[in-house]
């Protein structure tokens, strides 16, 4: 039993988080993770529980990749079922052609768990647990009979191990054992094995299906006098001044084959990290990389010392207004996951952390919403190593994408799924009532990452190499696939989906025999995607002078692709089809892409089109309360400087019940459904929030909530190739700070969405602002320029 004093006062880590209460499950553990191995902590000071992940930790369903049967053929019968209305029935032949039902793809799990016990040694006092989140170390800290308890834990970015550390303040001894549940649930596994061999105690599993499986190992290291042995399936420490734990999981391609071997290797791997470094040696290796990526940005609303709280503290905030200290809190917290969750692949839906096999949606990447937001934030985060995660993914699962657009719609190019594990994207998650095969604009989205880092970086080489043939091969599907033209000459994306929503189709309609379906004509989003990509193509090959031979077929795609619609309520239609009404109620927005993440409505630009996107997301209800789409509404709300509901999406978040002691969120509201969809993407509102950035133009402050009165971001990187190395605001002064930073000699248009009264820039020289509140800039090469301004 833990008994617990006013700990409080317990200084908390300068940018991490405190909680006096220790966690009872692993849904509200604290995390740790290199973006390889993960590690949810949680537990009793003497019961402590680890659970271990690894990001390429997937259950096999099958045993060998489902593929579909060939549906070209029945293409043409499906096109003239859904121009008559019949768009069920289109969807039910499609489904039914394909050779399979609904499937999901291999589902995450977690590798085992770590069950440290140790022996009682009187009253447990002045509990805290605790992240660092410049570090990636988790503590735990308490006091009893030996003094004044440490135990602190990381997983190591250089060399890919979790480390833990135990000590007493009194150099007293301790006495305990390490164990391991499994955790598989029957039918996972042919076989899983528990073993120990002097101070090493491992685990293995062979999957139940394919040759794969996988194989942790830890040593457990004492100092001192003190002794660790095997005895069972246990390790047992006596009279330990010290206990330090090394630990490391990986998967096995060939598990009969690989498995012996792979044991040994990690074993030997241990003992000489053991044999080379100390704890803090290891730490300070990893910080170096960790640490360094992390702090490149910092938001600051609140003064330093109102937050050192205990996130129960920060819960039981009571304000009207928006509580400035939890929504600082999170944004730490959603860059924090993002790295640490963040390897060869980027976050899942649960990041990198489960203590469940088999969690909702499989725990997968999912690609109409969720892993768009969780990765939104990397390039303007300044978390490009990080992001590289993503793009190793994109690029491993592409080769699917031929598969699907040859096998669905006898097209070149790119088809995209609407989930992967990492391992592949065939297309085969649809069926009668989810008929995500129908979803064109995947791809694109999917791509869209590598091109903003492009227009952020200003890397020709990367975009050459990496973003270009990607967005070809999408432009190849669109070429073959765009084949049915309207009465106006415009081509129809048919068949067409706009995830996950179903139109309202009139009851004359339906009476002639018309059919309610997710299946549909011409969605918005898919027809807003091809268009982005077109642009994009055109205007990055002309400014690079490259592809010539392309520049008049794209441009021919561009002018056959049809117009948004408005519909009767003055909102921007989510088909672009006569009779097919809008759904108001439902989580995602798809239709606003163009909007965010695209850049096509703009209130400058398409002042018509940006009034009736603001009114269908105003319009918008919320169904499920899913975080993703609070998030999704958040972000379209700051692109179109709608500072109230900005504030009324982060109030919601925050005051929802959707985040956990350990601060990772839920997808649902009460703490339901494990999910860092919030986590990652909360940065990105706050980023979009500040400042909007586009080539050749930086606005201020778009959608700030006015109670935010003043603050600080620093490490903004723009599209345009612009650092925002600092900005800072106080609404009560009037006046607003920017230090920028150029990658190239180029003029920028500033604006503020409050209003310009004057702009200074170095030497007291006042620049001229035109009548919208507009000043153009000279910028020069990799040289900072600070500008003071006056706001109206």
């Amino acid at each position: 039993m833990t008994h617990q004093r006013d700990m409080t006062h317990i200084p908390s880590p300068s940018r991490g988080l405190k909680s006096k209460n220790p966690a009872e499950s692993w849904q509200e553990a604290l995390v740790t993770g290199n973006g390889t191995i993960g590690a949810l902590v949680f537990g009793d000071p003497l019961k402590e529980t680890i659970v271990l992940n690894h990001e390429k930790l997937y259950e096999p369903h099958h045993d060998e990749i489902v593929q579909n049967n060939d549906l070209f053929p029945y293409l043409d019968e499906i096109r003239t079922m859904m121009k008559n209305g019949r768009f069920r029935d289109a969807a039910a032949l499609f489904s039914g052609k394909s050779g399979h039902s609904l499937l999901f793809t291999d589902a995450y799990h977690p590798a085992y768990a770590l069950k440290l016990n140790l022996e009682d040694c009187g009253e447990i006092q002045d509990y805290m647990r605790t992240v660092d989140f410049e570090t990636g170390e988790v503590s735990v800290h308490w006091t009893d009979e030996r003094g004044k308890i440490e135990r602190k834990q990381f997983i190591s970015r250089t060399h890919d191990v979790k480390i833990l550390h135990m000590s007493s303040s009194r150099n007293e001894a301790f006495n305990g054992e390490l164990k391991i549940d499994d955790l598989v649930p029957e039918g996972a596994a042919k076989d899983y094995i528990v073993s120990t061999d002097k101070a090493f105690i491992s685990f293995t599993c062979d999957y139940a299906k394919t040759k794969k499986g996988y194989v942790g190992s830890s040593l457990v290291v004492v100092k001192g006098e003190g002794t660790a042995t095997a005895k069972g399936e246990k390790i047992i420490f006596r009279d330990a001044k010290e206990v330090t734990i090394l630990t490391k999981v990986t998967p096995v391609n060939d598990y009969d084959h690989d498995i012996g071997n792979v044991i040994t290797f990690l074993k030997e791997m241990l003992q000489s990290l053991s044999d080379t470094y100390d704890y803090q040696e290891l730490l300070s290796h990893h910080v170096k990389e960790h640490g360094e990526m992390f702090g490149r940005m910092t938001f600051s609303i609140c003064e330093e010392e109102k937050m050192d709280v205990t996130t129960e503290e920060l819960f039981a905030e009571k304000t009207e207004g928006l509580n400035q200290r939890l929504i600082q809190k999170m944004f730490d917290m959603g860059r924090y996951v993002f790295i640490s969750a963040s390897g060869d692949y980027p976050p899942n839906l649960v990041g990198l952390w489960t203590g469940d096999w088999r969690p909702p949606w499989s725990g997968d990447f999912t690609t109409d919403a969720n892993v768009n937001l969780a990765v939104s934030g990397g390039a303007i985060g300044n978390m490009r190593e990080a992001l590289e995660g993503y793009f190793k993914l994109i690029e491993k699962v592409s080769p699917d994408w031929k598969i699907n657009a040859k096998t669905m719609y006898g097209c070149r190019g790119f088809l995209a799924g609407s989930r992967t594990d990492g391992n592949h994207n065939i297309h085969t998650h649809f069926n009668v009532d989810w008929p995500l095969g129908f979803w064109t604009a995947a791809a694109q989205w999917l791509v869209m990452p590598f091109f903003e880092w492009y227009q952020i970086s200003g890397d020709r080489e990367f975009f050459i190499e990496r973003a270009l043939p990607l967005m070809k091969d999408i432009a190849l599907f669109y070429e073959d696939f765009l084949k049915e033209y309207d009465e106006n000459g415009k081509v129809m994306f048919i068949p067409s989906y706009s995830p996950e929503n179903t139109p309202v189709i009139s009851d004359d309609l339906l009476a002639e025999g018309w059919q309610s379906s997710q299946a549909t004509i011409n969605a918005t989003m898919d027809i807003a995607a091809a268009k982005e990509l077109f642009t994009n193509l055109l205007s990055s090959c002309q400014d690079l002078q490259i592809e010539q031979e392309n520049f008049a077929k794209w441009t021919e795609m561009i002018e056959k692709l049809p117009d948004y619609m408005i519909n009767e309520d003055g909102a921007l239609k989510e088909w672009i089809h006569k009779d097919l009404h809008d759904e108001y109620d439902h989580r995602h927005i798809s239709h606003l892409y163009p909007v965010w993440p695209g850049h096509e409505i703009t209130p400058k630009g398409t002042p018509k089109l940006f009034e009736a996107a603001e009114i269908a997301l105003l319009k918008r209800e919320r169904e499920n309360d899913s975080a993703h789409g609070v998030m999704h509404c958040g972000i379209v709300a700051a692109r179109q400087k709608n500072a109230n509901l900005v504030l009324g999406n982060l109030k919601f978040l925050l005051e929802g019940d959707y985040i956990h002691s350990s601060l990772v969120t839920s997808h649902n509201p009460g703490r339901e459904i494990y999910n860092v969809d919030a986590n990652c993407s909360l940065p990105t509102l706050v980023m979009e929030m500040l400042i909007y950035t586009y080539p050749g133009e930086l606005e201020l402050l778009p959608a700030l909530p006015s109670e935010i009165k003043k603050g600080s971001i620093t490490g903004i990187l723009g599209r345009g190739q612009i650092t925002v190395e600092k900005l800072e605001w106080d609404l009560d002064q009037k006046s607003v700070r920017v230090s920028l930073r150029s990658g190239k000699d180029q003029q920028i248009e500033v604006s503020l969405k409050l209003g310009i009264t004057e702009i200074i820039a170095a030497n007291n020289k006042r620049l001229v602002v035109n009548n919208d509140d507009r000043a153009l800039v000279t910028l020069e090469s990799n040289k900072s320029i600070d500008l003071d301004i006056v706001i109206a």
